[in-house]
């Protein structure tokens, strides 16, 4: 069936439109200014001062002469000569209007590619982010949006671009958005959902079905959508998910170099910028964080009684049991040799000494079975420094958690010690 066509002209002249060619769809009232193809008759000329924002086409029907320029787009024709072979001039509408929209698609085409090849020498993901959700605004009409990336990292979805002085960072794996809206979006063909009473536009960013980014659009309660904006960012979003795929799998390779090649904890070298990240948003935005430093105790005995492997395996299985005891947003890092580190973003001292308790309980609650006849328990002496409590920097809580930990060690052992604020004791935990 053909796009509807818009009739300013009266009922009569609609009816006849709809008996003798009944191949196509007229439209009156509200309907008719969302219509590509329009029928302007004698009788409401006037709106050719101000035509529809959406006609390409204007079938303009007069009786006489009709004065003033002609724009571009309009045909006009003879009242009576049109009543007489309507659906010839229809045919011509309908194949002028086809070849405007192919040639704006083809335009749009190449506009697309261009933008592809300089984003693809750009190699910063906040400044590619900033160019597509802005594009994406520019296509809906709207001001306020959010681009969220997937971070190996940090295991969950991170502001990457935003327009939207509202959003903050809150932690969670794809803040602000509901999941079932998401669902439907994912479910829709189209990668786009609206929903008015959420106030929100989701609009998933898909590579090789892989999540890696989501664009979260503001949408007021009489902000514009229709089907056109909506269809022209699928297609642009279709387009540029090459370039977001090559920026996803840019951060999954630094990710890997990130990585402790034996217990697949991150190492060092993501634990110095990471904290320093998650202590400048706890800075931010008033917030705590909390860092957990264990050491093993006596894992030197496993080496020498089972070799070096088995003291390997041990140290795969002790990253696994501190990994399975924390939350998705906690980071475990491998410190160096047998000493691990928990970086837990907003959290305070109580809530630190929880997880510290819960790992501590994880790691001595069942035996190692690290082969045939190699059975080994192994305990932690932890210690705690909290932000801002403990220490402004990274340095005064590293060495606030380290002091913890090793007072914890050359006393007790298995036992959870939190730093004091001046540093100078550390109250004990059994």
């Amino acid at each position: 069936m053909s796009p509807p066509i818009g009739v300013y002209g009266g009922r009569e002249l609609v009816t006849f439109l709809r008996e003798r060619c009944p191949g196509y769809t007229f439209v009156e009232g509200g309907e008719r200014e969302r219509s590509r193809i329009v029928i302007i008759d004698a009788d409401s000329l006037h709106v050719l001062d101000a035509p529809p924002r959406k006609s390409l086409v204007r079938v303009v029907l007069y009786d006489d002469v009709l004065t003033g320029d002609r724009r571009d787009g309009d045909i006009r024709v003879p009242r009576a000569s049109f009543l007489a072979h309507p659906d010839d001039t229809l045919a011509v509408a309908s194949d002028l209007a086809r070849t405007v929209i192919h040639a704006s698609s083809l335009e749009t085409e190449v506009a697309y590619l261009a933008q592809i090849h300089e984003l693809m020498t750009i190699a910063d993901a906040n400044t590619v982010s900033e160019r597509i959700t802005r594009t994406v605004l520019d296509f809906l009409g709207l001001t306020r949006a959010v681009l969220f990336l997937h971070d190996p990292r940090v295991e969950r979805y991170v502001v990457s671009y935003s327009s939207d002085p509202t959003v903050r960072e809150t932690g969670e794996f794809l803040p602000g958005i509901p999941p079932g809206l998401l669902q439907r979006a994912l479910s829709s063909g189209q990668s786009f959902a609206a929903d008015r009473d959420e106030g929100m536009i989701v609009m998933p960013m898909l590579a090789q079905h892989d999540l890696i980014g989501v664009i979260r659009v503001a949408l007021g309660p009489h902000d514009p959508l229709d089907d056109e904006a909506v269809a022209n960012v699928t297609r642009y979003l279709r387009s540029v998910a090459s370039v977001m795929s090559n920026i996803y799998q840019l951060t999954r390779s630094r990710d890997l170099a990130m990585r402790d090649d034996l217990t697949k904890a991150f190492n060092r070298r993501f634990f110095e910028s990471y904290l320093d990240e998650e202590i400048e948003r706890a800075r931010r935005y008033g917030a705590t964080c909390s860092i957990i430093f264990l050491d093993l105790d006596d894992l030197k005995t496993v080496n020498n009684a089972h070799g070096h492997l088995a003291g390997s395996r041990t140290l795969q299985e002790v990253a696994k049991r501190i990994m399975a005891a924390v939350r998705g947003i906690d980071k475990v890092v491998r410190f160096g040799g047998d000493e691990f580190c928990i970086i837990l973003p907003q959290t305070d001292q109580e809530q630190a000494v929880a997880v510290a308790h819960r790992v501590r309980k994880a790691m001595t609650s069942a035996v190692f079975h690290l082969g045939d006849n190699i059975d080994i328990s192994i305990s932690a002496s932890f210690g705690i420094a909290t932000f801002p409590t403990h220490g402004l920097t990274k340095d005064d809580l590293i060495r606030q958690a380290d002091a913890a930990m090793y007072r914890v060690k050359s006393t007790t052992k298995n036992a959870v010690g939190v730093a004091v604020v001046g540093g100078g004791q550390v109250s004990s935990l059994a």
